[in-house]
């Protein structure tokens, strides 16, 4: 009786687990099963579906295999410009170097076979995004953040009314940010070398390209000095384009530490300092930089880990004149010609100077030589100073010969670097 109890115990414990397992069974199977597409009437809807399902659980290979498939087999589904766009945002997912660079060749693909598609916008935004995030510390590489630049500038020319202006804008100001920077570090070296005229010719295009750089100020300041610094025979000071930058930093940038250094700058030139621009003003005390985003944020350990990362810090980015440039300057600022060197001749100049200070330079042609001449062949005094040389050079081996070798000692022989 009691093995009887026992035996009805242990079957009502097994059947529960036995169930148990057949479902978790038959879940699996029904989870790698191939779809059956004869038994639906929409087998494309099937394969598209499936693709996201395998792009989300991030099996990009598997998903683009299908999404192929869905494109050779159904050339006329209305899913086929989803299809396209979903490979280009697999490869998007994926990220990575190569990852990135085939999801804008298909976004690309995606704007040009579908241009009418309500995504369109969508694509190009992604697009930028691929070389936004291979973005690079400002002393390094900037061809992503060219290309970045390139990309929302076209979004917002061509899909300005989008969804995604917006955030393009934002994004194109933290790109023109780092461009900025990497300029202005080298003008600054430029400045703080001693080279007047390399630091302008810097200052004076970024100034123009990326009104909304955060060091903008700075960079107006060190331009004006650079405009009084002399170097004679290279660079001649002009005090009255100083003023005018002076004034510039003035009215674009009135809240700026640099404002009233400026305006003690006008007064020693004897210039007038203009009143600050109170739309400007205004803008300045209520301009909020661009909040980044949560994988953006740099926190204590990225902080300390920086020198050795590749990855920019654009917390300082904010639209502070305005709306970012969408196109560039059509003419960079001019600077005054260098001046002249002598070429290291008598007299200071390359040949031989006439009264009104003008030299005059003679060359002889292939036609006007006698006849027999070669070409190329050397003078007679280079010849004869070539074979002196040839001869002082025999001469020094064989006086280094006669010199007496001096032995090696027996540690010498046994380490011969001792």
């Amino acid at each position: 009786m009691r093995a009887d109890t026992r035996t009805q115990n242990l079957l009502r414990l097994a059947l529960p687990l036995l169930a148990l397992a057949l479902a978790l069974g038959g879940c699996r199977r029904h989870k790698h099963a191939q779809p059956d597409l004869a038994a639906t009437q929409e087998p494309d809807k099937v394969l598209y579906e499936r693709s996201l399902e395998d792009i989300q659980n991030k099996k990009y290979d598997v998903a683009r295999l299908t999404l192929q498939t869905l494109i050779n087999a159904y050339p006329d589904s209305d899913y086929l410009a989803d299809a396209k766009l979903a490979i280009a945002d697999s490869y998007f997912e994926q990220g990575g170097p190569t990852g990135l660079t085939h999801a804008e060749v298909e976004y690309k693909d995606y704007i040009t076979f579908f241009p009418n598609s309500p995504k369109t916008a969508y694509a190009q935004y992604r697009a930028a995004m691929c070389h936004y995030r291979q973005l690079e510390k400002p002393d390094r590489d900037r061809s992503h953040a060219r290309r970045a630049e390139e990309e929302f500038q076209h979004l917002l020319l061509n899909y300005g009314d989008s969804e995604y202006a917006k955030e393009g804008e934002q994004r194109l100001v933290q790109v023109q940010e780092l461009l900025a920077d990497s300029e202005f570090r080298v003008g600054r070296f430029y400045f703080m070398r001693g080279n007047p005229r390399a630091a302008a010719s810097r200052f004076s295009e970024m100034i123009e390209r990326y009104p909304n750089f955060s060091q903008r100020d700075e960079a107006l300041w060190m331009l004006a000095q650079a405009w009084e610094q002399e170097r004679p025979g290279f660079w001649k000071p002009d005090p009255q384009k100083a003023g005018e930058t002076y004034a510039r930093l003035i009215r674009e940038h009135p809240a700026s530490a640099f404002a009233e250094s400026a305006r003690a700058e006008l007064a020693r030139l004897g210039q007038p300092a203009p009143e600050p621009d109170p739309v400007l003003l205004a803008r300045a005390q209520s301009v909020q930089p661009i909040a980044l985003e949560e994988d953006e944020r740099r926190g204590l350990l990225a902080r300390m880990f920086s020198l050795v990362s590749s990855r920019p810090d654009l917390s300082a980015a904010a639209p502070r004149l305005g709306p970012p440039p969408l196109t560039q300057p059509q003419q960079a600022p001019e600077l005054p010609p260098a001046p002249l060197r002598s070429l290291g001749m008598p007299g200071g100049t390359g040949g031989a100077a006439t009264a009104g200070g003008t030299a005059n330079v003679s060359a002889q042609t292939l036609e006007e030589m006698p006849a027999g001449t070669v070409v190329g062949t050397q003078p007679e005094s280079a010849k004869a100073q070539n074979g002196e040389k040839k001869e002082g050079a025999e001469q020094k081996p064989q006086a280094q010969q006669q010199q007496p070798k001096k032995k090696k000692s027996f540690w010498r022989k046994i380490i011969p670097f001792f």
